[in-house]
């Protein structure tokens, strides 16, 4: 058999040996859960035989390694200390009598904690490196879409910013459950009557709560109730009439 042969029936034999699977996250991360070379080679010597053979003898663990026997029972007695590998008693059916099993459940819970951990680490990692590349001005506060609404407002009908009082003022009136409604409707009617003073608009919100008024269409039926009694007083005949005033609002804070 030429040379040629000889690698190509070894190559054939060696694939078709059968394979071994050692999950890649515990030869990477063996020492960081407290491996040495010997235990891991032990254990990986535990996972070839695991099908036909699940709890491999010394002497077999030794025909494999250059490590002594004491060594390796020193070493499998931390692995069970350790109870990263435990003893397990199954019914062996085909020999009818009790056998024991090497069990890998708390090598695999160690490994489960270990990956959890980096886990937890890589994605606190990755919201401090998102909140750092995050430029300051996506960074929005919770929108107050009245108070936006009513200093937007203000500022149209009186023709300049608002004042940080002005507008506290107006985040006041809002906080004491004045709809923005009123408040505008308010202003509207200080306009009309030529006083933008804002003790005058709060005369007039404070007067509109004492009658109970919250809507604007509540208003204009007081309104016009309060325009009927005007009318009424001025059809009387001019000695018994006494003098009134056209705007309700005039005695307060003028």
């Amino acid at each position: 058999m030429n040379k040629v042969s000889v690698y190509g029936s070894f190559t054939q034999a060696l694939f078709f040996s059968g394979n071994v699977s050692i999950p890649k996250y515990l030869l990477t991360h063996y020492k960081e859960i407290g491996l040495n070379d010997l235990e891991m080679m032990i254990l990986i010597q535990i996972l070839c035989e695991a099908e036909s053979n699940p709890y491999p003898s010394i002497a077999t663990l030794k025909g494999r390694m250059t490590a002594s026997s004491s060594n390796i029972e020193e070493s499998l007695g931390q692995l069970v200390e350790r109870k990263l590998l435990t003893i397990e008693r199954y019914w062996n059916p085909s020999e009818s009598k009790w056998s024991n099993s090497y069990s890998l459940v708390g090598l695999i819970e160690e490994l489960a904690e270990l990956w959890a951990i980096e886990r937890s680490q890589q994605l606190e990692e990755e919201r401090t490196l998102k909140q750092t590349l995050t430029p300051p001005q996506l960074i929005s506060p919770p929108s107050n879409l009245p108070m936006e609404n009513l200093v937007r407002t203000f500022e149209q009908e009186l023709g300049r910013p608002l004042t940080q009082i002005e507008c506290q003022n107006l985040d006041r009136w809002l906080s004491s459950h004045f709809s923005e409604e009123l408040i505008i409707e308010a202003l509207r009617r200080g306009v009309s009557a030529g006083i933008r003073n804002f003790r005058y608009l709060d005369s007039i919100l404070r007067e509109w709560e004492k009658k109970g008024l919250k809507t604007r269409a509540e208003i204009e039926t007081e309104d016009a109730y309060f325009q009927s009694r005007q009318d009424k007083k001025n059809t009387k005949p001019k000695s018994q009439t006494r003098k009134t005033t056209p705007n309700k609002y005039e005695n307060f804070y003028l």
